[in-house]
Order: structure tokens, then sequence, then C-alpha cells
């Protein structure tokens, strides 16, 4: 099924397990400098997408937008399979996570403020969340978050973090759920922040306690260090040193990186990213139970459906135009044989009128009810080519 350049959508892709961090921030100020007013922009921490309907001329538009090295570029079938699949958090990092169904609809509400959604992408989007929203509905035991895969991580490589000290930085949702998940593992978490005041509260809704924001040569005493920051983590070199120095594994949620840029290669393999979670192992817990096949089974049925939809509009399209063009040469055509006989009693131009109009609508059954047949949208491109349209 491939529907004609009225409903034609370009999906581009650029994610973490493809394009690092830096090229993706460079991408997402490109396609919100240049394309603002056309494409809807989905930016999360580990991917930036811009989706946009009819583009004149998509190998241009890939060039002039600098699609990183790693992006993909997806046209039409291939883009609304994969909103779908994003929607309903097939295509995260943890599977079926929460946070993209609100990233998303902020992305939409954005577009549709400005007054530039296209009402072929208000209606993907539409169902998309609503298949994000079924999904989830699903779903059985607590939700993981990325701080529960940087858990995985750190565990994997220093061992189970029961009765260790785990320090954790920011106290924003994402410090909170980092702070919550090393709890629930049994670490003896201390939280610190830019405002005191917010890391006691966390503190106090977590059992955690409070550390300092920059803090020094104690740092050492912390077996993992999870960041969680909307900004730099500025700590003096005696800090970065003990951190070096010592056991404790860094992990930075954190999108663009919080840390100090000579921190990661220092640490080595002792250090990871929020792109380096990206690579991680699939969701441990997500159980061979069919429940992935089930999420990919509404991502098909969906995109079967939104298609489905996109090719009536189009096949209404085309026979409306098909409509105009043929009344438009109706109506030139009678101009020309006033001119040629003005003096026509009205009684005679009014019959001539109403038969032109019952032979054009005669002429036309055939083609329009072809239009109504059409699956595979060769008789669409047909009619566009034998009449211009």
């Amino acid at each position: 099924m491939s529907p004609g350049a009225e409903g034609a959508i370009l999906a581009l892709v650029a994610h973490a397990r493809q394009v690092p961090a830096v090229e993706r921030e460079r991408f997402a100020a490109r396609l919100r400098d240049k394309h603002a007013g056309r494409a809807v922009v989905l930016e999360t921490c580990h991917r930036v997408e811009g989706y946009l309907v009819r583009p004149d001329n998509p190998d241009r538009l890939r060039r002039e937008l600098s699609l990183p090295p790693g992006g993909a570029s997806l046209m039409t079938e291939d883009a609304v399979r994969h909103a779908i699949a994003v929607a309903v958090g097939r295509d995260s990092v943890v599977i079926g996570e929460d946070q993209i169904l609100h990233q998303l609809r902020e992305s939409i509400e954005t577009a549709r403020t400005a007054g530039t959604l296209d009402p072929v992408l208000e209606r993907l989007f539409a169902l998309a969340l609503q298949a994000g929203r079924r999904a989830r509905s699903w779903r059985q035991g607590p939700q993981r978050s990325l701080a529960d895969v940087a858990l995985s991580v750190i565990e994997r490589q220093g061992g189970p973090l029961r009765g260790r000290a785990v320090l954790v930085v920011g106290a924003g949702r994402m410090g909170g759920l980092a702070a919550r998940a090393a709890v629930a593992a049994g670490a003896s978490v201390s939280v610190a922040n830019r405002s005191p005041e917010s890391a006691q509260s966390l503190a106090l809704a977590t059992g955690a306690r409070v550390a300092a924001f920059d803090p020094g040569a104690p740092v050492s005493e912390f077996g993992a260090v999870m960041v969680a920051l909307g900004g730099p983590w500025p700590i003096a070199e005696i800090t970065i040193n003990a951190l070096v120095a010592s056991a404790a594994i860094v992990v930075d949620l954190s999108v663009p990186a919080s840390v100090p840029e000579a921190l990661p290669e220092a640490l080595g393999s002792r250090f990871a990213s929020a792109d380096t979670l990206a690579l991680a192992d699939p969701d441990p817990t997500t159980r061979q139970d069919g429940s992935r096949a089930r999420v990919d089974a509404l991502v098909e049925r969906t995109t079967i459906e939104f298609l489905h939809w996109l090719k009536g509009r189009d096949g209404r399209a085309i026979a409306n135009a098909l409509v105009k063009h043929a009344d438009q040469e109706r109506e030139a055509e009678l101009a020309a044989l006033w001119r040629r006989l003005p003096d026509l009693p009205p009684e005679t131009r009014g019959a001539i009128e109403e038969m032109t109009r019952h032979l054009a609508a005669r002429l036309l059954r055939e083609p329009l009810e072809r239009l109504g047949r059409d699956i595979d949208g060769r008789d669409e491109r047909a009619v566009r080519d034998l009449f211009a349209l």
C-alpha cells in the first residue's frame, strides 16, 4: 500500500543507538531553525525525530538538514510504523516506558499551538497515542525507568548494591527515579543537588541522606554515583581525583552530559553515559510470555488502520481534483460556445448546461468507481498522469 504525494510522510530519525548526543543536538537545532513551522519535532534523551507531510523534495531536505551519519530517513509506511512503535514504547531503551507518551503529547501540542500541525500528522499521532495508552493498560508489575537500566549496568560491573553507598546527584524527576530505584535495591543512598532544599525534600521522601553538591574527597566512599542534572555538575579537582582513584562507577543520565569533560576518559569503563545505556541489553524483566508479540501486533494493526485512512483520504482528494478539473474544462468550453452563439435563448443555454453536466458525470463514473476500488495506488497514479493533476 503506497499512498500518493498528497499523504506522503517523511520521518527523519536520529537515535542514541546510532547517533551520538552532540550530533543529535545539532540535528535538533537544524530542525527547529529550518522547519519549526512544518515539522512535528520530538526530542527525548535518546532521540531526535522530525515528521513532515508532503515534503517537496525529500532528498534535498535530507541534505539541507544534514541528517547525521547513523540517522534514518523513513517514508510513509515505514515512517508511520516507526511513529506508532515509538508511542507504544516498543522503540524505547526501557520497553513500554511512560515518559515517551508525555513527550510526544508535548511535541504535538507545540505544533498544534503554532497552527502548523498537518491534519495527516494529527490523525497519525492521535492513533499512535491511543495505541500507546492501550499497550500500557496491558502492563503488569512495576514500571521500569532509565534509572533501573543504570542500576543494572552498575550491578553487572560492580556487583549488587545492597548495603553499599550510592550518591544521586540531582533532585528532579530522573534524580527521584534514581534515588528510589537505588533504595529499592537496598543501597544506602545520599542525595546532592544545587538546591539543598530540594535535596532535603527528596531525601525525606525516599529515606536517603543529604550530601554536599560537590562532595570533595568523601566521594570515594560511594560505590556508585548517578548524575541526573539539567546542566553541568561543577565539581572541584579534588572531587574528580577522588572519583578517579576510587572504585566508584559513575553513570551520567543527563542529556547533554553534566559531568566534567575530563571525567569520562579518566574513568574509562567505570563511566556510562545516557547514550551508553541506550546500547545496554534489553529490559531483562520483559518476560517471554508473548507480551512483546502482543505489542508488535498492536503496532501493525494501528499502522494498517492509519494507512487505510490515508489511502481513502488520498483517493477522495484525487477524485475531487478530477471532478474539479472536468468541471473547469466544461465551463471553459461553454464560455467559448456562448461567445460564438451570443443570441442563444436562456432556456437553450440551460438545456445545454444540463446536458454537459450529465455527460461529464457519465464519463467520470467509471474513473471514480475505479478510484474507489483502488488498492495499490495504480489507478490513482494513472489518473494523475493522464490529467496532469
